[in-house]
């Protein structure tokens, strides 16, 4: 079933073949910057997601400040400031946030768990091996 995201103001809408089944939490001190203990994420090929922008507020920052040092490019509304993606170079696949659902699949796995916060050690996820 198609699954639809949008930005806070409505500008940037978001469309998928479906609603990913899992996703992943990040714990990056740059995910956290955008808004929260974490970032919930989904993993889609760049080709699979239709990306309507009505009203041309997409904007994009070239994020140097990464541990891995590559610069990642973060996509995100420039009218509301919500965040739409991250795409990292060499990869064909993006990290759509999953903030943008109404709904959001369970999380399978973790990234930078030495950076999650001390009062979230109480939240488990499930491991599935996926």
């Amino acid at each position: 079933m198609v699954a639809k995201g949008a930005c806070n103001c409505g500008s940037i809408t978001i469309t998928l073949p479906s609603l990913p089944s899992r996703s992943i939490l990040c714990y990056c001190f740059n995910c956290r910057r955008a808004g929260g203990p974490c970032s919930v994420n989904y993993v889609i090929e760049l080709s699979e997601i239709e990306i309507e922008d009505a009203q041309n507020t997409l904007k994009s920052y070239q994020d140097s400040n990464t541990k891995s040092g590559n610069t990642i490019t973060r996509r995100f509304c420039g009218n509301c400031g919500s965040p739409v993606m991250s795409l990292v170079p060499g990869m064909t696949k993006v990290f759509v946030k999953g903030s943008l659902f109404d709904s959001m699949s369970e999380p399978n796995s973790e990234f930078f768990l030495e950076r999650k916060p001390d009062w979230m050690e109480g939240v488990k996820i499930k491991e599935t091996g996926a």
